[in-house]
């Protein structure tokens, strides 16, 4: 008897613990549970209200559970869904998975790969259309737009070509001469998927397509055409068919409400020179705004003329709150690589930050057109450094740092300073701002955004020459540096980051082989199919170590000077040689315009354990605040999953996941438990070791 009395007052208890939990969440919580947004919700604030897991207790965070994808040859860079108790996630080939959100076990996996293809690239989100029984995924793999049953895990017939779209189809070149991926994931708008555009040789695009048969809607040409607002802007009239890029590769945002979607957009290909072709080169560097259900413009604005620097806008723009004459407005906010807020009126695109058009140097490359003024940001106050200067070289060591003044006198410095044989070491690249994004709290009006903070020392080279000044005895060399090879393997072929080095391939592969990878991809890599055949042989020759290549090139084509390679600024034990912090997490309170907080963001434990203070690293991914008061997030070097005091900027807690997570985490409710997980697959652009792990977290299970 006194057994079964035992047994009914920990039933009791445990029912009443289950109440405090419902209770300790808001009604808005209990009816939302879900993430059910790549970004939270449809304006990509990375917000949540829950408040179960807050600062008084997040110190006994604990992971709930561990799932493995089984796939461990990539980076996965995508925030996961949950959406009635069930996490969808893909993983480094684009598989997608259905995982129980409470247990961490596989419900269903699709592969979008067919016979004989094999799917890679990057892929940052999925979208989530309508619900229960009738709900469907969409998700990009490859050139492919996928959309799948959420009930059974099989692609739905009636969409295009039996679930699918290419979405190289239907544009201004022959499919097979696009290469367009969508790495940045699908937004939803009613009954159209919204998808923007990724090419290195193609223009890109933003198209809606029906979720239902597949059929694309609209389409905004993101290199306008000849009777489009903007074509004036280029001065090669051809280079919305020839030219490439002005990618939507950051992500988008929607605003359901009045009928608006939003993206950001990256800078026109090659990425340090475009010789002939004067002008603004609208729509680079754009946020744009357009109504969502017919792709007609509503607004733009243009963060930086004629970019020459590859400092595209790398994230989503987020919906925020401000606020004019005393008066709540809607607003949109978009943040950058120069380390700038950019504020507006998301309906009308009036412009809230403080911009000054100032004048900038001609680029003295033979050919290169600099657009003569960049707009300066006044307001808000930046989160990372913009400008360089002799001040802000390492003291790591007195070799680092007199290595490091070498270097910077002997290169060009100063802000919108253009590629140049000599050099130009400056700010960006990555970071401030990465695709990982900010995290917007709506109650306190705070932006809370992770920047990177080293520079780049990028030095311009005529490819029809080799180092020296010899003429290049080897033309494959020559294609290699012409066709962008060198913005992933170097200049030298000595590989960044995750981009392996390309030396000594002869003793790996033959010649068929390194050409079917180039045209078909591998990994990582996306298949290259817009490179004429002659230029493939001559690639796979140079790769090879074969200096006789036969075929006629493209070379006298393309224009002469290219970037020798994507050069960090190191010093020589591999450290960034400017002064730390080099990665930070910031507060920016978007009432004032000012910087509440500043913390490093990650540390090199070997550094630390010398006595010098933490000194941040080099991250990816992004994070998520909650209504507990937290900001969580990984990112760093380190392979740490932080818990931070969103009004302070304190460490609350800390844990080290399997490999690096350089992902957005996600946090969601199921059975009135909260849980954060977050993607931890390492590899990326930090070049760690790869794993196939995803992780959530929940407060200790007390019933």
């Amino acid at each position: 008897m006194k057994m079964k009395t035992n047994r009914r007052r920990q039933g009791f208890i445990g029912a009443c613990y289950s109440m405090v939990l419902l209770l300790s969440v808001s009604c808005k919580e209990v009816q939302h549970p879900d993430w059910g947004f790549a970004g939270g919700d449809e304006g990509h604030t990375n917000y949540a209200a829950f408040n179960q897991i807050n600062k008084d207790n997040v110190a006994q965070l604990k992971v709930a559970w561990t799932y493995h994808t089984g796939d461990m040859k990539g980076n996965v860079q995508g925030n996961p869904l949950i959406v009635d108790g069930v996490m969808y996630i893909t993983t480094p080939a684009q598989v997608l998975i259905a995982v129980d959100a409470a247990k961490g076990t596989e419900l269903w996996r699709f592969n979008p790969a067919r016979e004989g293809e094999v799917m890679g690239g990057v892929n940052r989100g999925i979208a989530h259309w309508g619900k229960g029984e009738q709900a469907l995924i969409a998700f990009t793999s490859g050139p492919y737009l996928n959309v799948v049953s959420t009930k059974t895990g099989k692609p739905v017939p009636e969409f295009g070509d039996k679930g699918r779209i290419n979405l190289n189809e239907g544009l201004v070149r022959p499919a097979n001469e696009m290469a367009i991926s969508a790495p940045a994931a699908p937004v939803i708008f009613k009954d159209l998927v919204i998808v923007g555009a990724m090419t290195w040789s193609a223009p890109a695009n933003v198209s809606a397509f029906n979720i239902h048969t597949g059929k694309r809607e609209w389409i905004f040409h993101n290199i306008p055409q000849p009777d489009e607002e903007g074509h004036e802007s280029w001065g090669d009239k051809n280079f919305w068919k020839t030219g490439a890029g002005v990618n939507v590769w950051g992500g988008l945002c929607v605003d359901s409400e009045n009928g608006m979607v939003f993206f950001a957009t990256g800078q026109p290909k090659d990425d340090f020179y475009r010789p002939d072709n004067d002008g603004e080169h609208l729509y680079g560097n754009c946020i744009v705004a357009l109504e969502a259900g017919t792709g007609k413009k509503k607004w733009h604005y243009q963060a930086l003329h004629h970019d020459l620097w590859d400092l595209d806008l790398p994230c989503a723009p987020i919906l925020v709150n401000l606020k004019k004459d005393g008066k709540k407005v809607p607003g949109v906010a978009q943040l950058t690589k120069t380390g700038n807020t950019l504020l507006f009126n998301r309906l009308t695109g009036e412009l809230f930050s403080k911009v000054e058009e100032r004048p900038v140097p001609a680029s003295p490359l033979l050919g290169e057109k600099a657009f003569p003024t960049q707009p300066f940001v006044s307001w808000p106050e930046p989160f990372s450094r913009q400008v360089l200067t002799a001040a802000d070289l390492t003291q790591l060591t007195p070799e680092a740092h007199e290595s490091a003044l070498k270097r910077f006198n002997a290169a060009d410095t100063g802000w919108f300073m253009p590629p140049t044989e000599k050099g130009v070491i400056y700010y960006g690249i990555h970071g401030g701002a990465e695709w990982g994004g900010g995290a917007y709290e709506p109650e306190s009006n705070v932006l809370y955004v992770n920047a990177n903070e080293l520079a780049w020392h990028i030095t311009m080279h005529d490819i029809n020459k080799a180092p020296g000044g010899k003429e290049d005895v080897s033309p494959g060399r020559n294609v290699y540096l012409a066709r962008g090879c060198v913005s992933c393997h170097g200049g030298n072929r000595e590989g960044m980051g995750a981009a392996p080095a390309l030396k000594s391939l002869s003793a790996k592969y033959r010649k068929d082989e390194v050409v079917k990878i180039i045209k078909t991809g591998k990994g990582a890599m996306p298949a290259f199919t817009q490179i004429p055949e002659d230029d493939v042989q001559a690639i796979a020759a140079y790769l090879l170590d074969n200096k006789s290549t036969p075929g006629k090139t493209a070379t006298e084509k393309i224009p002469v000077y290219r970037a020798m390679a994507y050069t960090k600024f190191l010093d020589e034990q591999g450290y960034p040689a400017t002064a730390p912090p080099w990665g930070t997490l910031n507060a920016l309170d978007l009432n004032t315009g000012k910087i509440k907080w500043k913390v490093p963001l990650g540390e090199y434990e070997e550094l630390t354990r010398k006595g010098i203070p933490q000194t941040g690293t080099e991250n990816f991914g992004g994070s998520i605040v909650t209504g507990g008061g937290l900001v969580f997030i990984a990112a760093a070097r380190d392979l740490k999953f932080r818990a931070f005091d969103k009004d302070s900027g304190k460490v609350l807690w800390e844990d080290t996941l399997p490999y690096g997570g350089n992902a957005v985490p996600s946090t969601y409710m199921v059975n009135g438990r909260q849980y954060v997980v977050i993607p931890a697959t390492g590899g990326g652009k930090l070049g760690n070791p790869t794993g196939d792990a995803y992780v959530a977290y929940a407060l200790p299970d007390q019933q």
